[in-house]
């Protein structure tokens, strides 16, 4: 902030007709595990697809949508993709329409990745902030399961995007030299809480206030899911771990809009960071 009925034969044959002249993959390097680099993250272009109006979608059903989600459920809450995927495919793109507050209309992509079992592990929206549109059934995030017992462990780790990420950055490359060992002592402490129950990591980016909303929404999601990515691969367990941004619109310092932008920008550092929710359970 991933099983009950199979295809029919119908259904399959439709996605066989549409899937036997399928595209390549256009997101790279996904992992057994299902889950990608932030910039290895590609979208088909809209016009490619075959169900070019897209469609207003079922929020309920959205809401459904979990890590672990196999293709025939998928199909059973948002239909078939709207382009046309091989059937090996490891991605899944939809084209999902909004209405503004003001009665226009928002185009979004939505995309799905596989992991190895053809099982959904991580979902994307293009622009980043349509997932805004959905909204979620739980405090942390949508795609996270209800829990109604008590958590052993409720522990929320604050980590300054300036001391993880270079300026305007978000890539694993763009680490900093400090940031890597804070994040290798992070996935040890999920290791360690992973051995005393169930747990859940809620991993959120967040800006400050200088630059425009759609920007720092895309900066804060790309940043959470690099950390995520960075995670997953000292050993925490993809289906645990849910990424997503919050951009400007969590600040827990406010600072005088009068005051000259580098000073602003000091005193708003503490507003740059990756929040780290983490909950265990019995």
């Amino acid at each position: 902030m991933k099983k009950i009925h199979s295809f029919s034969v119908l259904a399959l044959s439709a996605l066989a007709l549409t899937g036997c002249m399928g595209t390549k993959h256009l997101s790279q390097n996904i992992t057994d595990e299902g889950t990608v680099q932030a910039e290895d993250i590609a979208f088909p272009e809209l016009d490619k697809a075959w169900q070019k109006d897209g469609q207003f979608p079922n929020t309920e059903n959205l809401n459904k949508i979990r890590p672990g989600i196999a293709k025939d459920e998928l199909y059973q809450l948002i239909g078939r993709p709207h382009f046309s995927e091989s059937q090996h495919a490891r991605e899944w793109d939809y084209i999902m329409k909004f209405y503004r507050p003001d009665e226009t209309v928002q185009i979004c992509q939505y995309k799905v990745i596989f992991d190895k079992e053809y099982k959904g592990q991580e979902f994307y929206w293009k622009p980043a902030d349509c997932a805004n549109y959905v909204k979620p059934i739980t405090p942390m995030h949508a795609d996270m399961p209800v829990v109604a017992a008590q958590p052993i462990i409720n522990e929320t780790i604050d980590l300054s995007a300036d001391a993880l990420f270079y300026f305007d950055k978000y890539k694993t490359q763009d680490m900093l030299p400090k940031g890597k060992p804070e994040l290798d002592a992070l996935a040890q402490k999920l290791a360690n809480y992973s051995q005393k129950g169930r747990m859940q990591v809620m991993v959120t980016g967040h800006t400050d206030r200088f630059g425009d909303d759609m920007y720092n929404m895309n900066l804060s999601l790309l940043r959470a899911q690099t950390v995520r990515n960075y995670l997953i691969d000292r050993g925490v367990s993809a289906g645990s771990i849910w990424a997503t941004g919050a951009g400007e619109s969590q600040p827990v310092k406010h600072c005088s809009e009068s005051m000259p932008k580098p000073q602003a920008i000091d005193c708003l550092q503490p507003n740059r960071r990756v929040s780290v929710q983490v909950s265990v359970y019995k």
